[in-house]
């Protein structure tokens, strides 16, 4: 199984609270609604980390990511030009092995000011060490691994889970979104050390 998928890959999907989509493992539960920095969370138990920068650029936000942004508190006529928003798309791997897919959708007024040097650099390495930053509540989902390139393994489907937060600086916001995809060890409930394997 691998990730297979071109930028944009995108994440038009059905999001919900963690209250209206009850996560019945608590081992993946603890990855969807951790509040700490993911991309530390996961070189932390990668054996070699990197991060895959699957492309950024201006492109029109999901109807999801309008709403959830609120139009950044503006008209929203201003929401509707793409060229308002830059939308980054990574892979955070282990080994070669792309543990998590992560969206972001940035205005570009938030990037013209502080984030327009990113490049390869993991967007969470800025905002967890720029306490101007404040984080809304998790919206969770799940979704089909074939939207992500991966084949079906004997003819069944696998599940991913995703979740989504609002970052707010100033009067503009953000989204960050991140999917753990099959080889996460979200989905594993062996001892960390194992999962370096």
């Amino acid at each position: 199984m691998s990730f297979n998928a071109a930028f944009p890959v995108g994440l038009d999907v059905q999001w919900q609270t963690p209250q209206q989509l009850p996560v019945g493992n608590a081992h993946l539960k603890n990855w969807l609604l951790d509040t700490g920095s993911l991309t530390e969370r996961v070189q932390a138990l990668s054996r070699k980390f990197s991060l895959e920068l699957l492309g950024q650029k201006a492109l029109m936000p999901h109807n999801s990511e309008l709403q959830l942004l609120e139009c950044n508190n503006s008209v929203c006529d201003d929401c509707v030009n793409e060229k308002s928003y830059q939308i980054r798309e990574i892979l955070l791997c282990n080994n070669g092995q792309p543990w998590v897919f992560a969206r972001s959708v940035i205005p570009q007024v938030i990037i013209d000011a502080e984030l327009s040097n990113l490049g390869k650099e993991p967007l969470g390495k800025r905002l967890f060490n720029d306490a101007r930053f404040k984080r809304s509540d998790f919206e969770i989902t799940s979704m089909p691994a074939s939207q992500f390139g991966y084949a079906q393994t004997q003819n069944k489907e696998s599940m991913l889970w995703g979740r989504r937060s609002r970052f707010t600086l100033d009067n503009h916001s953000m989204i960050v979104a991140e999917v753990f995809l099959p080889n996460s060890p979200a989905y594993s409930t062996m001892p960390s050390s194992e999962n370096l394997l």
